[in-house]
C-alpha cells in the first residue's frame, strides 16, 4: 500500500473511534510528519510521547510525572476530547501487567472522548490482553513517487553544492528508484548520495552500488544469501533467446506498464546440464532488472521444531516483499523439493512448505522476480511446472558452436589474453559436447600449466588441455540424454537454435572451414516456425544439403518408413543404388536397403548422432514395398548375432522411444546386392 492509502486507513479508523491502533514502523521521523499533517487535517490534537521527553505537550506542569507511561496513560483522559495521542517505542513498557491493566482501564474511556492512542514502533506484538480492542497496521515504506520526491531534492542539492548537473531520463530516474525500493527515506538519501557521488552520468556501475546498499536488509537472516551482481548479459556466451525474453519481462517491471495494467512477470524455470550457465545466468538476470539478488536454498527451511520450517518460509517471503523490487534464486530447487510429488515419500512437511510457496508464486503482488534452476526433472513435483506459477520454462543446453566460440573469447579475455591470437573455431570444433564451465576450467587449466613452465600460451596448450578434460556429456550421457528428451516438448530452448540448423552449419564448415556469418541471424525464424523457401527440404536437397534435407523431412512426418522417405526425396536427389543401412551391433541385420550412397550416408550420421531414431515395425507397415526386400525378416532384434542377414522392419522418426535399444543407434551404411 502506498503512503496515502495507510493514512486513508488510519483516518478512517480515528472517525470510527477505534482506541488504540499499533503502527510497525522503523521510519519514526517519516510516520510522525505523515500523521500530524493527518491530524491538522482532521482538527484533532496531537500529543507525542516518549519516555525521554515525556508528552509534548504536556496536560500542565501540575499534572504530576508523565515520563512514567502508567501516570501518562492515567492522563490522557483529562486532555481535552477529540485527541491523538502518539506513543514512541512504547513495546517494551507493555511487558508490564501494570500498564496493560491502565491501557484496559482507559478505553471506554477513549472511546467515548473520540480519542485514539497510536502506539508506534518496530514491533508490533499486541499483548493478549489488548487483541480484542486494538488494530495493528504496518506502516509501508516510501513508495516509487515518494522516492521521486527524494531524488529530486537531492538533484538539487547537487547543484548547489556545485557538483556536475546529472540529467537522467524517465527510465533513468526509474531504474533509480526501484533500485531502493524496500529502503527507508534516509538510507535512500544516503544510499543515492553516496552511488552519484562524482559521477556527471549513471551507468551499469551505479545501478550496483544501490542495489548493494540492501545487502544488509538480509545480512540478519541465514536462510537468504545476497549474491553480489559481477557478472552481465556480456559474460554469458549465447543463451540469445533467453537474454531476449528478460529483456522484454524487463519493461513489464516499468510504471508504464503498471499504469496499463500489464500483469508483472512471476518468474523462470531455468532447466539445463550442470555448468551450461544457469546459475551465472541468474545473477545475469538480476543485473538486466536491476535488483539485488537473492539466493534462497530450500533446504535451509527445514527445522526441527513443530511449525518452525513453515514460519522460516513465511519470513523468508516477507523479507522478499520488504526488499521489493528483488530476484529470488532459488537454485538447485529439484533438490530442496526432493521427495514431493508422485512416487516421492511425500514428507508432510515439506508437501506444506511447497504448497505455500506456489500459492505465493501465484498471487504475489510484490515485484518479486523468480529465478529457479534445476539439473533434474525426476525431483520436479508437477505443480510447480503448471503454468502460472512460472511465466516460462527455459531449457539451457550444451553449447553450440557459435556459443563456444563467444565462451572461449570471454574466458581469454578474463585471463587478459587476446582471442585473436587463438584459432577459436578450431578451439570450438574440439570443444564439441563440452559445457560452458568446462571449456573454462579448460582455459584455466592452460594458463596454470604455462605459468609453470614460463613463457606465452600457444594454441597447442589450449587443444592439450581441452583433451585432458573428458565433459559431462560423456560420462553422464545418457542422463543428458534423458534430460534433453524430456525438456524438447516441454520446454522453450534458451538457446535459438535447431538441429536443421546446426546440420546447415556443419554442412557449411565441413566444405569451406568457416562458420556461416548468416547462418546465426536466421536461428529465431526457424525455432518460431517462420520457416522460409531457404529451409524447405526439397531447396535443401536441391542445393546439395541433403543431411539437412533429410533431417527437416524427417522432423514434418510423425514416423515414416524408409521406403517411404526414399520414395518422398526421389526427384530431389539420387535415391537408389546399390547401398543399404545395417547395424553396426550386428552387421547381418539390414534395415534398408537399395539406397544411393547419397542419401544412406547421411542418414547412417544423423541415426548415429541421435538426431533421427529407429522404431521396430511390423513388415506389413512397409507394404508392398516388403516384397522387394531380398533377405528373410525378423520381428525383433536378439540377443545373439545372427549367422545370416536378415531384415529388421523400422520407421524412422525425429522423436526418441520411451526407451532407446542402443543396438538401434550405431547404423553404418554398407554395399549390399538386391
Amino acid at each position: 500500500m502506498s503512503t496515502t492509502n495507510v493514512i486513508e486507513i488510519v483516518r478512517e479508523r480515528i472517525q470510527c473511534h477505534f482506541p488504540l491502533l499499533f503502527l510497525t514502523t522503523h521510519e519514526e521521523n517519516r510516520w510522525e510528519s505523515e500523521l500530524a499533517t493527518m491530524a491538522l487535517d482532521m482538527e484533532r490534537g496531537l500529543v507525542i510521547w516518549t519516555a525521554t521527553d515525556g508528552a509534548a505537550p504536556p496536560l500542565d506542569s501540575h499534572a504530576g510525572d508523565h515520563h512514567r507511561p502508567a501516570d501518562f496513560i492515567q492522563q490522557i483522559t483529562a486532555y481535552p476530547r477529540d485527541h491523538v495521542f502518539l506513543l514512541k517505542d512504547f513495546h517494551p513498557f507493555l511487558k508490564d501487567p501494570f500498564v496493560i491493566r491502565r491501557l484496559r482501564d482507559v478505553i471506554p474511556t477513549l472511546t467515548e472522548q473520540n480519542k485514539t492512542i497510536l502506539l508506534m514502533g518496530p514491533d508490533s506484538t499486541v499483548p493478549i490482553e489488548l487483541q480484542r480492542d486494538a488494530t495493528s497496521l504496518e506502516l509501508p515504506l516510501p513508495s516509487l513517487e515518494d522516492l521521486r520526491d527524494e531524488l529530486r531534492e537531492l538533484l538539487i542539492q547537487r547543484q548547489h553544492q556545485g557538483e556536475a548537473n546529472l540529467k537522467l531520463t524517465s527510465l533513468q530516474e526509474e531504474k533509480l528508484l526501484k533500485a531502493v525500493m524496500g529502503l527507508t527515506t534516509k538510507q535512500v538519501q544516503q544510499a543515492m548520495s553516496r552511488a552519484l557521488l562524482g559521477r556527471s552520468k549513471v551507468d551499469n556501475d551505479v545501478y550496483a552500488a544501490l542495489i548493494a546498499e540492501k545487502k544488509h536488509m538480509v545480512q540478519g537472516s541465514d536462510l537468504l544469501e545476497f549474491q553480489e551482481l559481477a557478472e552481465g548479459a556480456k559474460d554469458i556466451g549465447g543463451l540469445e533467446a533467453l537474454k531476449a525474453w528478460v529483456s522484454t519481462r524487463a519493461e513489464a517491471f516499468s510504471e508504464k506498464a503498471r499504469r496499463q495494467g500489464i500483469p508483472a512477470p512471476k518468474g523462470v524455470l531455468l532447466l539445463g546440464v550442470q555448468g551450461c550457465g544457469k546459475s551465472l545466468t541468474s545473477r545475469a538476470i538480476a543485473q538486466m532488472l536491476a535488483f539485488p539478488l537473492v539466493r534462497l536454498d530450500v533446504s535451509t527451511l527445514l527445522s526441527g521444531g513443530l511449525g518452525e520450517s513453515e514460519k522460516n518460509l513465511r519470513d523468508v517471503l516477507n523479507l522478499m516483499e520488504m526488499i521489493a523490487p528483488a530476484v529470488l534464486w532459488m537454485d538447485e530447487v529439484e533438490k530442496g523439493f526432493a521427495g514431493v510429488g508422485e512416487g516421492g515419500s511425500n514428507d508432510s512437511t515439506m508437501v506444506r512448505l511447497m504448497g505455500r510457496f506456489l500459492t505465493w508464486m501465484q498471487e504475489k503482488k510484490a515485484p518479486v522476480f523468480v529465478v529457479a534452476t534445476a539439473n533434474s526433472v525426476a525431483g520436479l513435483p508437477p505443480e510447480m511446472l503448471r503454468r502460472g506459477r512460472f511465466d516460462e520454462l527455459f531449457f539451457v543446453d550444451l553449447p553450440n558452436y557459435h556459443e563456444r566460440k563467444t565462451i572461449l573469447d570471454i574466458h581469454l579475455r578474463k585471463q587478459k589474453l587476446n582471442p585473436a591470437d587463438f584459432d577459436l573455431g578450431h578451439l570450438s570444433d574440439k570443444t564439441e559436447g563440452y559445457s560452458g564451465a568446462e571449456i573454462e576450467q579448460s582455459v584455466q587449466t592452460a594458463v596454470v600449466e604455462n605459468y609453470n613452465r614460463g613463457g606465452s600460451l600457444d594454441q597447442k596448450e589450449i587443444e592439450d588441455a581441452i583433451d585432458d578434460t573428458v565433459p559431462l556429456s560423456v560420462t553422464m550421457e545418457e542422463k543428458i540424454f534423458e534430460l534433453r528428451e524430456w525438456a524438447r516438448t516441454r520446454c522453450r530452448p534458451a538457446t535459438p537454435d535447431s538441429r536443421v540448423l546446426q546440420m546447415l552449419e556443419e554442412e557449411h564448415r565441413e566444405k569451406t572451414g568457416e562458420a556461416a556469418p548468416e547462418m546465426f541471424n536466421l536461428i529465431d525464424e526457424v525455432i518460431d516456425d517462420e520457416v522460409n523457401d531457404d529451409f524447405n527440404w526439397r531447396t535443401m536437397l536441391a542445393e546439395g544439403r541433403v543431411q539437412a534435407g533429410l533431417l527437416e523431412y524427417v522432423s514434418e512426418q510423425d514416423e515414416i518408413t524408409l521406403a517411404e522417405l526414399q520414395k518422398a526425396v526421389t526427384g530431389h536427389v539420387e535415391a537408389e543404388g546399390e547401398f543399404g543401412l545395417a547395424l553396426r551391433a550386428d552387421p547381418h541385420v539390414v534395415i534398408w536397403h537399395g539406397m544411393s550412397a547419397e542419401i544412406a550416408a547421411p542418414l547412417a550420421k544423423l541415426i548415429s548422432d541421435r538426431k533421427l531414431y529407429l522404431h521396430p515395425v511390423s513388415g506389413s507397415r512397409y507394404g508392398d514395398a516388403a516384397a522387394s526386400v531380398p533377405v528373410p525378416k525378423i520381428s525383433a532384434l536378439t540377443d545373439t548375432r545372427l549367422s545370416k542377414t536378415a531384415w529388421l522392419p523400422v520407421t524412422i522418426s525425429a522423436i526418441a522411444p520411451e526407451e532407446v535399444d542402443e543396438r538401434l543407434v550405431r547404423v553404418a551404411r554398407m554395399k549390399l546386392r538386391r
